[in-house]
């Protein structure tokens, strides 16, 4: 059973993996829906993975336990002793991180008010669009004194691109599915870099300038990061400033060529096909539990 429920996961996973090796070829915005879309698939096929490894190992504890209702009998003997704290423990590990990526967006989102941009007092230069509705983009002063006013206008035309495209979303979603699974790190990275890039190519057309979009974040990389602790914030600079200015200083991707849009769509069938055989799994365990209550 290990093996036969935990296989189709790692291999959903590896082909997204595989699926979004050529991201930077794609535009922007399409390169973070697809991601987007791939990091639901995995978290569908890893939330059955982690409960029925878990609720199957309870079968290896003493009769009478008072968990004893949810005990998966079938396959169970084909579950290992020492599987059980570990799967276990993964699990509660993953209702932790959840939990804790939950707090920490419900303590920086800001619904109320329209979008604007709020300058504080902080020698510290950093750029950061707030999650929620509200769209609020924060420059430090730090920030605000070291830029002419055209490059302070492409910051915030960058960080306003976060906001109207509620790249929040995004940025949440992916800490999510890599707090329930950590090897989804990668694809959360990537979906990190997609969002940058598209803010980037808005900021590029709102100024009509991208070598001038391309020196301003090569400037405030220079001098800037994002506070470390705010991590479902989207700001100008902390990831791939590099690519991100030599793609700039190229032609803009417009369209999705014929052999990635082929590569797309065989990945994202493959990763849904597996997800899918993934949650016939499902079945035996929302029958017993049916035949239970």
């Amino acid at each position: 059973m290990p093996g036969e429920v935990v296989h189709p996961l790692l291999v959903a996973l590896a082909l997204s993996l595989l699926g979004t090796t050529f991201h930077r070829r794609l535009p922007p915005r399409i390169a973070a829906r697809f991601i987007a879309a791939l990091l639901v698939i995995v978290m569908i096929a890893a939330v059955p993975t982690i409960a029925l490894l878990t609720l199957a190992t309870l079968a290896h504890l003493p009769p009478g336990h008072p968990l004893q209702w949810c005990t998966v009998p079938l396959h169970h003997h084909d579950v290992q002793a020492w599987m059980g704290p570990l799967a276990v423990g993964l699990a509660a590990l993953a209702v932790w991180r959840v939990r804790r990526v939950l707090a920490e967006h419900r303590r920086l989102i800001c619904d109320e008010g329209g979008h604007h941009v709020h300058v504080t007092a902080d020698a510290e230069p950093y750029a950061v669009t707030m999650p929620g509705a509200a769209g609020l983009v924060v420059l430090s002063s730090g920030l605000v004194s070291v830029l002419d006013p055209v490059e302070t206008r492409v910051v915030v035309a960058h960080e306003q691109a976060h906001a109207r495209h509620r790249h929040d979303r995004y940025l949440l979603l992916g800490e999510l599915v890599a707090a329930v699974l950590p090897p989804a790190r990668r694809l959360t990275s990537r979906l990190r870099f997609s969002v940058e890039r598209w803010a980037d190519d808005e900021a590029a057309a709102a100024c009509g300038d991208r070598r001038l979009v391309a020196h301003t974040i090569g400037k405030v990389a220079l001098i800037a990061a994002p506070p470390a602790p705010i991590v479902l914030a989207a700001s100008f600079v902390g990831l791939g400033e590099v690519e991100r200015v030599r793609m700039l200083l190229e032609p803009e991707v417009r369209r999705v060529q014929v052999p990635y849009r082929a590569m797309l769509t065989t990945s994202g069938l493959l990763v849904a096909a597996f997800t899918i055989y993934q949650l016939h799994h499902l079945a035996p365990l929302l029958s017993f539990l049916c035949d239970h209550h």
